[in-house]
């Protein structure tokens, strides 16, 4: 351990105390909010199942209207909005409400809508929903009820010109994030897109960044030839061991030095996370280290294995692209993973180790998934891991000292069964 950990502290002090690493870490969070504005096709796309509706319509009329305006088919010719009018009476009002919440915590409804009687004047619905990420389903009810609400008032009124600008004014549709377990509160696809979205950048970009920073190192020894003094005093799995390990509390530090600044600016400013679609919760804040982590150690020792089987970081590139393309999947799936976190195939992904990194923590954060799945997902990652590196370390140990031509496969295959 003692080799490793010399390994270690020789890794650290060469990141850490370069100009590049304080550079890095001052610009990348500005980098990923400038990403985060750029629009995502995927937003756009249209989840093909039905939306179970309950309305608490206290107006009387608007539920029919409502009924004959949202007639929207799917594919299959099946309609897309199931509506139901839920009768209700001052008495009862809380009960009721409270009881419709319990229908969307136990995923039997998919909104509840509750019109307040003097919507004419208030424009203001209350949107109860698991998901208020998706944009479509929130922009659709809200253009409807616009719509309904101005042909009403311009029903009721006597159309003098001075007033008709304030009886058309839009409706505001105030949405809610219901999660098992978690406390009712509001939110939207601001909140829900642009913090996944930065969070998984975040993740993305120091794994490719330190996983590829131990592959160009081990390049660069392997071709000065200083990796062969060095493994005259230490095995390569130990070698290799110190570099993972090294570059693992480079990102961890960065990590960190992101915490502090965040945390100094938000009590310079008396509030935490002031800004309105900026939120994230301490406990999924343990998951987002967790998953870089377990993401780290993943994709390094591939990183590693490539490093060790080139003797040129050309060579190299062409093999890493495959590993990167990992990683990109994840990220270009962001608009689909907001909008619907827990459809069968975005699950399904999250349980894949190679996007369970990204795929998982961005559920945690939408949707807050069943702690079986989420515990599947890091004991499948962690076999994986361990697989990999005595895999990887069979790699290493044998190709570390080959130069002159990149690896073939066979060749591998029998460096596995030394």
């Amino acid at each position: 351990m003692r080799k490793v950990w010399t390994i270690i502290k020789r890794e650290y002090k060469e990141a850490v105390f370069k100009k590049s690493f304080l550079i890095l870490t001052l610009i990348m969070p500005l980098i990923m909010i400038a990403m985060a504005v750029l629009p995502s096709l995927l937003v756009m796309m249209e989840t093909q199942k039905q939306t179970r509706i309950h309305i608490v319509d206290q107006t009387g009329w608007l539920y029919p209207r409502l009924t004959e305006v949202l007639t929207d088919t799917l594919k299959n010719g099946k309609p897309k909005f199931l509506l139901k009018s839920i009768k209700i009476t001052s008495m009862d009002f809380e009960k009721i409400i409270n009881k419709e919440k319990d229908l969307i915590k136990a995923e039997e409804i998919d909104v509840l809508l509750v019109i307040p009687p003097n919507i004419d004047s208030t424009g203001k619905v209350d949107f109860f929903a698991r998901n208020v990420g998706d944009f479509d389903l929130t922009s659709r009810f809200k253009s409807t009820l616009s719509k309904l609400v101005s042909d009403h008032r311009l029903m009721l009124s006597g159309l003098e010109p001075e007033t008709i600008n304030q009886l058309i004014k839009p409706v505001k549709l105030e949405t809610y994030k219901i999660l098992k377990g978690r406390k009712e509160s509001k939110g939207g696809f601001m909140s829900e897109y642009f913090t996944t979205f930065i969070f998984i950048f975040i993740i993305y970009m120091t794994i490719i960044l330190y996983a590829n920073s131990i592959m160009r190192s081990i390049i660069q020894e392997k071709n000065s030839r200083i990796v062969e003094t060095i493994l005259s005093g230490m095995n390569a799995f130990q070698f290799m061991a110190g570099k993972i390990l090294g570059q693992g509390m480079v990102g961890l530090t960065q990590y960190a030095i992101w915490v502090i600044v965040g945390l100094a600016v938000a009590f310079a400013s008396g509030k935490f996370l002031t800004v309105s679609w900026f939120s994230i919760s301490p406990v999924t804040f343990l998951y987002f280290v967790l998953f870089y982590i377990l993401g780290y150690f993943l994709f390094s020792t591939l990183y590693a294995a490539i490093g060790a089987m080139v003797s040129s970081e050309q060579e190299a590139q062409g093999l890493a692209t495959p590993v990167v393309f990992l990683l990109v999947i994840p990220l270009v799936m962001i608009g689909t993973i907001v909008k619907d976190p827990n459809s069968t195939v975005i699950t399904s992904l999250s349980l894949i180790p190679f996007f369970s990194p990204i795929i998982m923590f961005a559920r945690i954060n939408l949707a807050n998934p069943p702690l079986i799945q989420i515990l599947l997902s890091i004991v499948i990652l962690l076999l994986t891991i361990a697989m990999l590196i005595w895999l990887v370390a069979k790699i290493f140990r044998v190709g570390i000292l080959m130069y002159g031509k990149r690896a073939t496969f066979p060749e591998i295959i029998k460096w596995i069964k030394y």
